[in-house]
């Protein structure tokens, strides 16, 4: 979360101020590894990124804000405000116990360490592989939102889903603002990957997502298929055309909500902050930092809300597709240029600048 604004603010040489026309210096080269890269890269994939920012003091800048991109694990924000809005509801209570076992109904099998390993050893909960050893261990609600916020539980949203029902996440999104939502199955959408016969075709988009989401509770319920898709192997070359049809929406959609959350303009905001602001050290000025980011093959996602000390909040949103497999090998590995320039767009007047060139 915490970021440098130094050198790499060289990229707005030729292009400060109010950025007239003619004013803007060549992009630099495209590098997902520093700001000044990532202006580049905006540069240079305008036709496979969206973004939103909102600076909280006047400024904003979008660029197709209304096109509909996959959002991998950025999604995830609509199923944790939904928790957070059902609590400030009485809808549930964040001290429920939830069986371990219960929980890892809706992970799927993966032979590498997982986002739920990660979160089982944050927890402090012995594991085999990506299986807790005891799976009648008990752990709560809100621990389990935690884990998604933090580690990007693969497992948390679904349970939440299921927990909460749909009418829960449709009723916060017209709360937020987000119009039209795409309601995510993390689990259907990886079964599906295994299972390709079982869904139509990734452009019938709201087909595809309720097949995904009856993919993922027989996955949960159902033995004998969930033993069959462990044991698949994704047919070739299909993963980036799986990755560009996954559950998404609009930058303008996520930037709703990470606006709802940081001006606190639903029930249980103050709970969402809680749970996606997890730097206990932002910088100075700075009260907060809230973000849920993304990635998966081709796919890269983030939305961001920043609240200051003087009451402003600033919000930043960036969607990127069909990303080179070297640069989401690169983002994957290190993040920190992808989440620094989100936050210096909003910062920095002249990193503001500088993406206004790009438009």
């Amino acid at each position: 979360m915490r970021y440098l604004l130094v050198a790499m603010l060289l990229v707005v040489a030729g292009c400060s101020g109010a950025a007239e026309p003619g004013t803007c210096a060549p992009p630099p080269a495209p590098d997902v590894g520093s700001v000044e890269g990532w202006i580049g890269y905006l540069a240079a994939h305008r036709d496979d990124v969206a973004f939103v920012v909102d600076d909280g003091r006047g400024t904003r800048l979008e660029h197709r804000a209304d096109a509909v991109q996959p959002m991998a694990s950025a999604s995830k924000s609509l199923n944790l405000a939904a928790y957070a809005r059902a609590v400030a509801l009485g809808a549930v209570r964040p001290d429920e116990p939830v069986r371990v076992g219960d929980w890892e109904r809706w992970e799927v099998f993966n032979p590498s360490t997982s986002s739920h390993a990660r979160a089982l050893d944050h927890l402090g909960i012995p594991r085999t592989g990506n299986r807790a050893r005891d799976p009648d261990r008990v752990v709560t609600l809100d621990q389990i939102a935690h884990q998604v916020s933090i580690w990007s539980d693969d497992a948390g949203p679904d349970l939440l889903r299921a927990r909460l029902g749909d009418r829960a996440l449709l009723d916060t999104a017209r709360a937020v603002g987000w119009d039209d939502p795409e309601l995510i199955s993390n689990t259907g959408f990886v079964v599906s990957l295994y299972t390709p016969e079982l869904v139509p075709p990734a452009t019938d988009r709201p087909a595809r997502r309720a097949a995904e989401w009856a993919l993922a509770r027989r996955y949960a319920t159902d033995p004998a298929f969930r033993a069959d898709a462990d044991t698949r192997i994704p047919p070739p070359g299909v993963e980036p055309a799986w990755a560009d049809g996954g559950p998404g929406g609009t930058a303008r959609q996520l930037e709703a909500l990470w606006s709802a959350v940081g001006h606190g303009t639903f029930p249980g905001a103050d709970r969402a902050r809680a749970i996606a602001e997890q730097d206990p050290h932002p910088p100075p000025g700075i009260l907060g930092i809230g973000a849920k980011g993304g990635l998966i093959s081709g796919v890269l996602a983030r939305g961001v809300e920043i609240r200051r000390d003087d009451g402003t909040v600033a919000t930043a949103v960036l969607l990127v597709r069909r990303m080179s497999e070297q640069d989401t090998r690169r983002v994957g590995e290190d993040s920190r240029g992808f989440s620094d320039v989100l936050v210096a767009s909003v910062e920095d007047p002249a990193v503001t600048a500088a993406i206004r060139c790009r438009l």
